[in-house]
């Protein structure tokens, strides 16, 4: 019997190569979207739902509750990222970026907890809040998803029987937003590391990428 995968965010870089790998693992994936759906397959479900305010997450849930039902894991990877010099930060941009990035992950883990056969979690998370030169325009999405880290570890000991996992992925190859100092690595890759992680059989944080080591070399690391 297949085992049903919720990947939010699907339609972007890193979540078409999750869907993917899950679907090619003999996964049945529900496939998240917010604007641009992929193509439903025989292992492949795309639903449509936009988690920028607590009625969009709400209204997701209560559509498509007869397939979440049969949840068994959760790939948390939607999250925007909007563009904000640091010096020009309000309130206002901080509660958005936590409205749509800590909110959903809650309410659909939350959910999951309460009307599914749960077994894993992941969150895609972020390492640096800020600090580096590249992220410091994005500093409200680096606080958010650095705070799933924190929520993760909540829940984790909330819920033994759950297993969560934070993952921090590094530098994409295609990704608009790169490190100057990253090697990007194929989200083909990743996808395939995240799909490992999911199918252990512990929790924990993965905040190191480690490239593949090709025979008699030493493969590098970066965030």
């Amino acid at each position: 019997m297949r085992e049903t995968v919720l990947i939010t965010g699907a339609s972007g870089l890193l979540g078409r190569a999750l869907v993917a790998e899950f679907a090619a693992a003999g996964f049945s994936v529900l496939a998240q979207y917010r604007r641009h759906k992929g193509e439903d397959g025989e292992r492949v479900r795309w639903l449509r739902g936009d988690f920028a305010g607590p009625r969009g997450t709400a209204g997701f849930l209560r559509r498509q509750r007869a397939v979440l039902e049969a949840c068994r894991h959760v790939v948390h990877n939607y999250g925007p990222v909007e563009e904000k010099p640091t010096a020009g930060l309000t309130g206002a941009d901080l509660a958005a970026a936590f409205q749509s990035h800590l909110r959903p992950a809650l309410d659909i883990t939350r959910f999951l907890l309460d009307h599914a056969p749960l077994r894993s979690v992941l969150f895609i998370a972020f390492e640096d809040a800020g600090v580096e030169r590249p992220y410091l325009k994005i500093l409200p999405y680096a606080m958010a998803k650095n705070g799933l880290l924190l929520l993760g570890l909540s829940l984790a000991a909330a819920h033994p029987g759950v297993r969560f996992n934070v993952f921090s992925p590094p530098t994409l190859a295609g990704a608009a937003l790169r490190h100057p100092h990253a090697r990007p690595a194929a989200p083909e890759a990743v996808a395939a590391r995240i799909r490992r992680i999911v199918q252990g059989r512990a929790s924990g944080r993965h905040y190191h990428w480690t490239e593949p080591r090709p025979p008699g070399r030493q493969g590098g690391r970066h965030g």
